[in-house]
């Protein structure tokens, strides 16, 4: 059954994204972006124009009015138009993409278990969006809100009363897209997008290998709520196409403004998106020189997605008081929901390096710390040797005494990756699977530097990679997502909360505290005991400052 609504579900924002695409092109072709089919991002459109639907909406109302009439129409949009182009839909490539590799990877969706920060901040913060209108001072109230993705705001649509197994469907979305794309660069007649086609499928079969069973630095998956792979994925692919529009001097309209999209929705997915800025100056400047662009024809063409932006920034502003929390700079103290408390707790309990020379510890004695954080031992011990592999691997695809071009782009995407693996090492305590995007930008530069080379290629080398392929495809579900699909007998998996936590009465009026800090879907929960309440005022509700009187 989860494989079913897996399948459903991606198919559902496939053909909304060919609809909404088709509505806004102005001709029948089916375009390309940075010279790839734009189908291969449907779902990725559908899921962009849904979220800030939902963020927009949220200023007004709960979400909770909108599931209802928002899936109702889209769903009659989406049966219309398939019956529309329903010559379209039968042959392989769609039978693959849109059945295939869906319902192979819905297997992940068995098995599975909701995390820490699920129960600290993920559902609490969904349970808000769906019982309220936007919330002024939020993060007053739990300070880890600040860090909002859009993520919360689609995932909100999905709650199935107490079931949140589309939590993790939602996520497999993510690596639908990502295995489709993989795919269609492993068909390719270009050399470069086959050979990066082939490191990305080397790289995914060898997680599974290795030190403690694996864990190379592969898309992983996560436990549900938490969005660093989905961020992962969309940072891998925004660079990609941006790097590819460059080296091929692609600076058509659909490009860029689908690069503007791109860009936009990994930075509403987590604030560390921001970083592809530094790709994405270089591009948008060329394609204002190519195109002779006057500031109002410019201006005109990224309207909509500088106003999605600015939308973004105020909803940031209203709920911390800050246009990017909780960098303090960008903060307005003369806000009445102002809380620099909070902004110097983050600020002194953050851990932003493994190494901190001013604590005391001996060097030696914090790497150890951070070697054995997280996963960090298996990606420091897999990612080198999974690294090696396909870089020897590759050698077999080519015939090296027969240079077909001088291939200088690695260094301009090597630039880049120091500059983001620097800002990585600031951040997140240097916490590998915080890098996702990153290191499946550096296997990618492996098959930069071997196409300029001919390719060895014939359909039999061809038919052994898409193995290779259906066997690492296979292996993205983990062997107990396997095995808790055949114990369920196929049925619709449930996933519900397990509370681990005692609730008590606040001494400070309003609410409830937990004994975890994690307030899972408990609605009148702070997740510690502070003198904070809500204020309704003409129906706008706004949290202050702990001990701060709503007078």
């Amino acid at each position: 059954m989860n494989i079913a609504i897996t399948v459903v579900t991606y198919a559902y924002l496939y053909f909304l994204g060919s609809l909404i695409v088709r509505r806004f092109n102005d001709s029948n072709n089916e375009p390309r972006v940075s010279n790839i089919p734009i189908k291969l991002f449907y779902p990725l459109i559908s899921l962009f124009v849904i979220g800030n639907l939902t963020v927009i909406f949220n200023f007004f109302l709960p979400l909770k009015n909108l599931i209802l009439p928002l899936f109702i129409s889209t769903s009659i949009l989406v049966i219309l138009w398939m019956i529309k182009i329903r010559t379209e839909l039968f042959n392989l490539n769609h039978f693959i993409n849109i059945v295939f590799i869906p319902g192979v990877l819905g297997v992940a969706s068995y098995g599975i278990w909701l995390g820490w920060d699920t129960g600290l901040y993920h559902i609490p913060h969904q349970l808000i969006l769906r019982d309220n209108s936007i919330i002024f001072g939020l993060t007053n109230l739990n300070i880890w809100f600040g860090w909002s993705s859009i993520n919360e705001y689609i995932s909100a649509l999905l709650w199935l009363n107490d079931n949140f197994v589309l939590l993790r469907v939602l996520e497999i979305m993510f690596f639908c897209v990502f295995m489709n794309f993989v795919y269609y660069l492993l068909l390719s007649k270009n050399n470069l997008f086959f050979l990066i086609g082939v490191s990305l499928t080397l790289f995914s079969f060898l997680d599974n290998f290795g030190y403690l069973g694996g864990g190379n630095g592969f898309i992983p998956m996560l436990s549900v709520g938490k969005y660093d792979s989905t961020l992962g994925i969309l940072f891998f692919l925004t660079s990609f196409i941006i790097f590819n529009a460059i080296k091929e001097e692609v600076f058509d309209n659909n490009t860029y403004k689908f690069i503007l999209l791109m860009s936009l929705f990994s930075f509403q997915m987590k604030q560390t998106g921001v970083y592809l800025i530094l790709i994405m100056i270089p591009y948008v400047y060329f394609y204002i020189q190519k195109n002779k662009l006057k500031t109002f024809s410019f201006l005109k063409i990224s309207y909509v997605y500088l106003s999605l932006f600015l939308v973004w920034i105020i909803k940031n502003i209203i709920t911390t008081s800050c246009l990017f929390f909780p960098i303090e700079f960008t903060c307005i103290p003369t806000l009445s929901w102002h809380e620099k408390v909070q902004l110097d707790f983050v600020d002194t309990s953050m851990i932003y390096s493994p190494i901190n020379f001013s604590s005391g510890e001996s060097v030696i004695s914090q790497l150890e710390t951070w070697f054995y954080f997280s996963k960090n031992s298996q990606f420091i011990i897999n990612f080198p040797i999974s690294l090696l592999v396909i870089f020897v691997a590759l050698k077999f695809f080519v015939r090296k005494n027969n240079k077909v071009s001088k291939n200088t782009y690695t260094n301009v995407i090597s630039v880049f990756l120091i500059i983001n693996l620097v800002f990585w090492y600031n951040s997140n305590y240097a916490n590998f699977r915080y890098g996702t995007g990153i290191w499946l930008l550096i296997i990618s530069t492996i098959a930069y530097y071997y196409s300029k080379y001919e390719i060895r290629f014939d359909k039999r080398i061809q038919y052994i990679v898409i193995t290779v392929f259906v066997f690492s495809l296979a292996q993205i579900p983990r062997f107990y997502s396997y095995e808790a699909m055949f114990s369920n007998q196929l049925y619709f998996e449930s996933l519900q909360i397990e509370y681990n936590a005692e609730y008590f009465e606040s001494s400070n009026g309003w609410g409830v505290y937990p004994s975890t800090v994690q307030c899972w879907d408990v609605s009148d929960c702070k997740v510690e005991e502070k003198d904070v309440e809500p204020y309704d005022y003409f129906g706008t509700v706004i949290f202050y400052p702990d001990g701060v009187s709503g007078n």
